[in-house]
């Protein structure tokens, strides 16, 4: 069967026509051949001959037509999902370069700051202030999201880490929150951009 559809679909569309136009004058020819003598016992199978090709005939023009919109809508669409492509790749290059230096910015601020802890806050810091075990113990612990438990030596004794250092690790966090917000907000802005263009392609 699916070799006869594959012979069908071989054939140029104006075959349609013409077998279209032999069916409906077959039909008409029917109605006339009932009038004539000795002819007419041919009326019947000239009519369901003629029904029979109409029927191919607009079924397959039918079939062509539908086939060929479906063609037409797929181009349109491949046409617009390249031009939406070409768009968001644009888009990636652009977001990228701009997080890309906006990370870069971030980073050279905190070690502009880790600078400033090393040479000159630094040392003010530990001239005047020693880290008990206490306050050690629950910036570990909030590191990990925990809850602090009680010191193992007496409140207020001495950890032997010196202030600067916790400075430094404090510094170093907010570069780091601050490199993951640019990430952060770039991604959104990704997001917007893409779901726009794509959007676009079903207009």
């Amino acid at each position: 069967m699916w070799q006869i559809e594959w012979m069908i679909g071989l054939l140029p569309t104006w075959m349609f026509h013409i077998i279209v136009a032999t069916g409906v004058g077959l039909i008409l020819a029917s109605w006339a051949l009932k009038r004539i003598p000795f002819i007419n016992q041919y009326n019947l199978p000239v009519h369901l001959i003629g029904i029979l090709l109409t029927i191919v005939g607009v079924y397959y023009e039918g079939g062509r037509g539908t086939q060929a919109a479906w063609e037409a809508r797929v181009k349109d669409m491949e046409a617009k999902v390249q031009v939406a492509e070409a768009k968001s790749n644009e888009v990636n290059t652009v977001i990228e370069t701009r997080v890309v230096e906006k990370v870069k910015i971030v980073k050279e601020k905190t070690n502009a700051n880790k600078q400033i802890i090393k040479e000159v806050a630094g040392a003010q810091l530990d001239a005047k202030c020693e880290l008990p075990v206490s306050t050690v113990m629950l910036v570990n612990s909030a590191s990990k999201n925990e809850v602090s438990g009680s010191p193992t030596v007496s409140d207020g004794a001495s950890s032997g880490v010196k202030a600067s250092d916790l400075l430094d690790t404090v510094v170093e966090n907010y570069g780091r929150y601050n490199e993951i917000r640019e990430k952060l907000v770039a991604w959104q802005e990704w997001y917007k951009q893409q779901k726009r263009i794509f959007e676009e392609v079903n207009k």
